[in-house]
């Protein structure tokens, strides 16, 4: 249990606070067509896919997933970013 704040950085002006009393994390002000820019080590990739607006789950000639094959992406990291992508478009469609 937490019982301190404590500022961790990651790399230069990247930090993630450990702080007590959060039990939960919520992304609200992320739209699900937004959170590929939100993972630092897709962006060089993005602009590989053949589709403009590629979610880069589903779609065929995806750049991240190509370079995911070749391990230049952590599978643990894109699976990551498809709960989190899954979760906020679920919440997108129930916001209507």
């Amino acid at each position: 249990t937490t019982t301190v704040v404590k500022l961790y950085e990651l790399e230069e002006n990247t930090y993630i606070v450990d702080t007590p009393g959060f039990s939960n994390f919520e992304l609200a002000e992320i739209q699900s067509k937004d959170l590929q820019y939100y993972f630092i080590e897709f962006r060089k990739y993005i602009d590989k896919c053949e589709f403009v607006g590629c979610t880069h789950i589903k779609e065929n000639n995806c750049g991240i997933k190509e370079v995911l094959k070749k391990g230049k992406i952590s599978q643990e990291r894109y699976e990551r970013f498809c709960k989190i992508y899954a979760e906020l478009k679920e919440k997108e469609e129930r916001k209507w």
